[in-house]
């Protein structure tokens, strides 16, 4: 039997070279901005005569921790402000942005009642925002994504709650 033996330089070697590359395949952090002054400057489109450059395979995109009552679409009141700041920035500064609205929650509960959650979240969003502000529906595409894509542990409550939460996208 032809047993290989890798000195402790290779496996440190090659050890670094894989947390490198998942460190350049990573996304960036998702932001989570808070006044419309950073909601602009996350989403916002450098132009170039007229041409939006949105990348298709890493469009602008942020987080957003909307509370909802639990295991309910129904948006918490403390939520409002933060959302009104969202639509006040789609009704001046980004009047030409058309966005992904995609709701995830955390792993509990079955994956595809997680499913019709975030979806029901995600168009309560998206009602709050057109029934409050002058946005056109058709600029705001609403995507589930249940529990798919978490962006911290399942283990604790913190990080349930930081996977409980509402992303908008920019794609025009």
């Amino acid at each position: 039997m032809n047993k290989t033996k890798y000195s402790s330089t290779t496996v440190l070697v090659v050890a670094l070279f894989l947390s490198h590359l998942n460190w350049a395949l990573a996304e960036e952090p998702l932001l989570f901005p808070t006044t419309e002054a950073e909601i602009i400057n996350a989403l916002k489109v450098d132009k170039m005569r007229g041409i939006s450059r949105i990348n298709p395979d890493n469009p602008p995109k942020v987080g957003a921790l909307i509370h909802f009552d639990y295991n309910s679409a129904d948006i918490i009141p403390e939520s409002y402000p933060l959302l009104h700041r969202y639509g006040r920035v789609l009704e001046q500064a980004l009047t030409d942005a058309t966005l992904v609205i995609a709701g995830h929650t955390d792993s509990k509960g079955p994956k595809l009642y997680n499913l019709g959650l975030s979806h029901q979240r995600a168009l309560s969003v998206k009602t709050f925002l057109t029934e409050h502000h002058q946005i056109a529906e058709y600029r705001l595409i609403i995507s589930a994504r249940g529990e798919s894509q978490p962006i911290d542990t399942n283990r604790t409550e913190t990080g349930r709650a930081r996977n409980r939460r509402v992303e908008f996208m920019r794609i025009e």
